[in-house]
């Protein structure tokens, strides 16, 4: 399971953190919709995740009411690697 690509990539600012979190996600890929729907009820969501490469797929639950902003975008394998 481990050698499986992520779908997309969850960017996710929580209050207070001065960082954003990076979670690649595994399944399903949820729409922007989705995500501001979670926000808005201040929900927890169950995840399918890894936090960096080459690592297995574990669950994470996010409680989406401390989320600031959120923006999901494409997997990109070896982002940030020089070639």
């Amino acid at each position: 399971m481990a050698d499986i690509e992520p779908t997309c990539e969850l960017h996710l600012r929580i209050f207070g953190q001065p960082h954003d979190l990076m979670l690649r996600l595994h399944g399903h890929e949820p729409t922007e919709d989705d995500v501001a729907g979670w926000m808005r009820a201040g929900s927890v969501i169950r995840l399918q995740v890894t936090e960096t490469a080459g690592r297995v797929p574990h669950t994470m639950l996010v409680n989406f009411s401390s989320v600031v902003f959120a923006w999901i975008c494409p997997y990109q394998s070896g982002r940030g690697m020089n070639p």
